[in-house]
């Protein structure tokens, strides 16, 4: 396998210069104070669903199913969730997953290399001692998607970092910030659910919004899809960097690739399985990157 030689960047020329270093206390010295680490409240990108659903971004009802909505505008939606996107708690009280008003905003990227797409089955708590990472509602599905919420840590400390715009384009300066925060997010979950850094990354393709309507549980009086509406994107890996992917199996009990020509057949299989009985179901965001932008993005 023929790697790229990594180059060195100027910064890291100028650091293996001289290596040799002194400090120099502030003034005053304060010690830390040892504090109890609060639980970690899980947050999540989002921006009102009456400002994502109008003429501009043209949302459309799909060809399967009319309560499935679609879209290939997607620099409008971008513009409305860098306008306007904001962050906030998910669960409890005035949660995110119990608000239709407000769409989490979710990039699901597609797997491809080598004119293969990567299919993969999520774990099931009693598969693996119950040790199980991610939404148990999801559990044992078979799916094509990676991708998750953009939290605060992503989109507000990206927009602390970006300090010298504070003065100098105050009316940007969220937004920026919320671009950086969506592009850092979507890197960091490729790179922990597969192992892909960005240099193995050969192209990244975005296709259009999506938001499914759908009632799959009839017992939960929020469903899951309406609550959040999904980007879709393709991200195709660069065999001469990658040569392997590395999954966690807390999350995912087993991977395959399929070739472009059978990914239709592959779908259908698993459904018409799902309905005798005899296998899993597919995700419903899965079904809808097939029925409606699998084949936008081979027709390119």
């Amino acid at each position: 396998m023929v790697r790229k030689k990594k180059l060195t960047s100027e910064r890291a020329a100028e650091a293996r210069t001289g290596r040799r270093v002194f400090t120099l206390p502030i003034p005053n010295v304060i010690a830390n104070k040892k504090e109890k680490e609060p639980m970690i409240e899980k947050t999540a990108l989002y921006v009102k669903t009456e400002s994502l659903f109008d003429d501009r971004t043209g949302f459309v009802a799909s060809s399967f199913s009319d309560q499935v909505l679609v879209t290939n505008k997607i620099g409008e939606v971008l513009k409305v969730i860098f306008k306007q996107g904001n962050v906030a708690r998910r669960y409890g009280d005035g949660g995110l997953e119990n608000d239709p008003t407000r769409q989490q905003i979710i990039v699901y990227s597609m797997v491809t290399c080598q004119n293969h797409l990567l299919w993969y089955q999520r774990t099931s708590p009693n598969k693996q001692k119950g040790e199980f990472v991610g939404d148990p509602r999801l559990q044992g599905r078979f799916s094509v998607g990676f991708g998750g919420h953009k939290t605060r840590e992503d989109i507000t400390i990206s927009r602390e970092e970006l300090i010298f715009l504070k003065d100098l384009l105050p009316a940007v300066e969220e937004e920026i910030g919320t671009v950086v925060g969506l592009n850092k997010g979507f890197f960091s979950e490729v790179e922990e659910e597969i192992g892909i850094s960005r240099e193995g990354i050969k192209d990244l393709t975005l296709l259009g919004a999506f938001y499914d309507k759908r009632i799959e549980d009839p017992l939960l009086p929020v469903q899951v899809g309406w609550v959040h509406t999904g980007i879709a994107a393709i991200l195709d890996v660069n065999p001469l960097v990658i040569n392997r992917l590395v999954f966690r199996a807390s999350e995912i009990a087993k991977a395959w690739w399929v070739p472009f020509g059978k990914v239709k057949q592959e779908l259908e299989e698993r459904q018409e399985n799902w309905a005798k009985g005899v296998g899993p179901k597919v995700e419903t965001w899965t079904e809808i990157m097939i029925e409606k932008f699998w084949k936008d993005y081979t027709s390119f």
